[in-house]
């Protein structure tokens, strides 16, 4: 009977290992991200955001707006009132003093008309003694543009003249144009009833 040979074990040395991986200067390949889009949440949140810039932006255009019209409103108001008073107070032995008032308040057409009748104006003051005191009972802006108002003013006038022992008095309404000048004054251009300002 024949022994039988048994394997014997073999050493560390003698056992076979898997082959090392031969080594590259290049690491293994990462996979890329891929690019995120934003998303339709913050795409919306744009879209209002600059909507809302926007209508700020046309709101605050408005109230600065409003806020110039109501300016010019409430100077033209002021100035149509003193000039009024001066254009309706008047004497013949004040006559000088008066044109160059009326003047001072005036521009286009009012001042040229004012101008070119000025004389005969006078000449009829002073042929029947003429005068004349106003004060505004009422006045309030009729339209308004940030460089152009019209002002109606209700006006008590008292006159006189030589021929007459008691003076008149009238309430009259009349519609004035105030134009702002570039030196920030407001003159008025025209004076009219209300009838022939519509």
């Amino acid at each position: 009977m024949t022994d039988l040979k048994t394997d014997e074990p073999t050493t560390d040395d003698e056992v076979d290992t898997p082959a090392e991986l031969p080594e590259t200067g290049d690491s293994p390949a990462t996979p890329k991200r891929p690019r995120r889009r934003p998303s339709a949440v913050i795409s919306a949140l744009a879209v209002a955001l600059i909507a809302a810039m926007a209508v700020a932006g046309v709101f605050a255009y408005q109230l600065e707006h409003r806020r110039s019209l109501d300016t010019s409103r409430a100077e033209a108001v002021d100035t149509a009132r003193a000039f009024a008073i001066t254009l309706f107070t008047y004497s013949a032995d004040t006559f000088d003093t008066y044109v160059d008032d009326v003047l001072s308040g005036a521009t286009g057409s009012l001042a040229d008309t004012f101008t070119e009748t000025s004389s005969d104006l006078q000449a009829t003051l002073v042929e029947a003694g003429a005068t004349s005191t106003a004060q505004v009972l009422d006045i309030a802006a009729k339209s308004t543009a940030v460089e152009r108002v019209e002002v109606l003013v209700i006006i008590d006038q008292t006159a006189s003249n030589a021929t007459v022992t008691e003076p008149r008095q009238a309430v009259n309404a009349v519609v004035m144009t105030l134009e702002k000048q570039e030196d920030g004054r407001w003159l008025t251009s025209d004076v009219a009833n209300p009838s022939s300002a519509q």
